[in-house]
């Protein structure tokens, strides 16, 4: 019996659903408080070594060098059976990756996953030098994503609050259907891009 599609206009809702069914089980906002980034083993923090890191159910992604990677447990249900919510840091940079289940019927387009990103990102249009959201798509492989892009409208401030208790100067919000896995990532830095934000942000763009 041929598995029924989840229709385009239900994409947007179901997105919504499911990220607020995983940040309530997960604990999310706890993780991303740590007033240091270091790796907590009382909450099931794992440090990983890379340069190629294991995001799962076969997605992985790729750092240079720098980074230090860190993976703590997600809700202890069946649908999140090998992810791990996920922190890379390096030098007031950041990347969160959280994991979420994909439907085997699941079949996103760019841009109903554009339309999703830039749904959520409208809340950094104000203080952003952009004043606009401007989505990017990009597929490869099986992999379909896009992201969004923001710096501060002014040198030196840190006027996003992406990730709790911290102030960022850049933000980039990512949004990626995997062939088995769907990915919201955060990559924020405490100052404007520069070659190793860029690199991260490159980075993303070629989970496999």
């Amino acid at each position: 019996m041929q598995k029924s599609q989840i229709p385009s206009h239900d994409f947007s809702i179901y997105m919504k659903l499911l990220v607020s069914m995983v940040l309530a089980l997960t604990g999310v906002t706890a993780i991303a408080a740590e007033p240091a980034y270091t790796c907590n083993t009382d909450r099931g923090c794992k440090e990983e070594s890379g340069p190629e890191y294991a995001l799962g159910r076969g997605a992985k992604i790729t750092l240079p060098e720098g980074w230090r990677f860190y993976t703590y447990p997600t809700a202890p249900i069946p649908e999140m059976a090998g992810l791990r919510e996920i922190r890379a840091v390096r030098n007031g940079q950041v990347i969160a990756i959280t994991p979420m289940p994909k439907p085997e019927q699941l079949v996103a387009s760019e841009s109903q996953i554009c339309s999703w990103i830039s749904e959520g990102a409208k809340q950094y249009v104000a203080k952003s030098e952009e004043k606009a959201v401007t989505p990017v798509a990009f597929s490869q492989n099986g992999v379909v994503g896009c992201y969004v892009t923001f710096t501060s409208a002014n040198p030196g401030e840190k006027p996003f609050a992406v990730l709790a208790n911290r102030r960022h100067a850049s933000v980039a919000s990512f949004a990626i259907v995997h062939p088995k896995v769907i990915f919201s990532v955060s990559a924020v830095s405490e100052t404007a891009p520069d070659d190793d934000y860029r690199a991260a942000l490159e980075a993303i763009k070629h989970i496999q």
